[in-house]
């Protein structure tokens, strides 16, 4: 085990990243008025930040940080995963932006709620008040309690569901087993449940030390390396498909030739 050339490895997904940076920018994309096209300031927006979630991740990894990046990759999912749910009926497309944008009006009548709550001085008091008019705000903590797309369960219901670019290339059971590895065990990651501090365990009899990297009980970039080939292509081909651009076929290219570069994944070391 631990065969694994790691610095070519992601130096391909660095090349790959760079590469399809490259060819969005290549498109020329100009984002039309806000008011009558929310989803191309939305979608080219949530775009953006999986680019940067995909290279904090790299930096993670260089500093040998890979529980770390294996946890903000759920962000990436995340991105993907609103992307697609916006972009899953075009009829749709205009109000599923629209909740997702508005949003944050209930998380600001959540903070104004709070902030009215926390002993401020009469004086802030008054510019919180000043700001909530000049925004039409009122205090609201309970609106943030459901999820922006008045979906339960958004992550499971949303990866399983029927997207028109998928065609017949992925089965649910297949859907199912990438939202247990890609959004499941990530999740375990953020939470730091017991399943995802396995890396940071000491060893028995062993004088303690913060951080032990004498060992390994999984080999994460790996898997950090396959959500970010599949969630960054993800997140270009909706994106592109909501704004009713034909994507470059270069773009869908590159994923394939580097899915079939990537060494396959070796479990565990010791």
């Amino acid at each position: 085990m631990g065969t694994v050339d790691r610095d070519r490895e992601i130096n391909l997904l660095r090349e790959y990243i760079a590469g399809i940076e490259s060819d969005c920018n290549g498109i020329g994309i100009i984002p039309r008025n806000f008011d009558r096209y929310p989803f191309d300031m939305m979608g080219l927006g949530l775009l953006s930040k999986a680019f940067g979630l995909a290279q904090s991740a790299f930096a993670l990894l260089d500093s040998q940080f890979d529980d770390e990046a294996f946890g903000l990759i759920r962000s990436l999912v995340d991105c993907s995963l609103v992307l697609r749910f916006m972009t899953q009926d075009r009829d749709k497309l205009g109000e599923r932006t629209r909740q997702y944008m508005e949003f944050a009006v209930a998380d600001k009548q959540y903070w104004i709620y709070w902030a009215r709550k926390s002993g401020v001085s009469q004086a802030v008091a008054e510019e919180i008040d000043e700001y909530a008019k000049s925004w039409g705000l009122v205090e609201d903590p309970g609106a943030v309690n459901k999820h922006w797309s008045g979906e339960g369960g958004f992550s499971w219901k949303t990866m399983i569901a029927e997207h028109p670019l998928d065609g017949n290339a992925i089965p649910e059971t297949a859907k199912k087993a990438l939202y247990a590895l890609e959004y499941h065990q990530t999740s375990s990651y953020v939470h730091c449940l017991s399943t995802g501090i396995d890396n940071y365990l000491p060893k028995e009899a062993v004088t303690y030390k913060v951080v032990d990297r004498t060992r390994r009980w999984d080999i994460l970039f790996q898997k950090v390396l396959v959500i970010i080939l599949r969630h960054i292509h993800a997140c270009v081909v909706y994106t592109l498909y909501g704004l009713n651009i034909e994507r470059p076929r270069g773009i869908d290219d590159r994923y394939s030739e580097v899915l079939k570069k990537l060494t396959p994944y070796e479990p565990k070391r010791e």
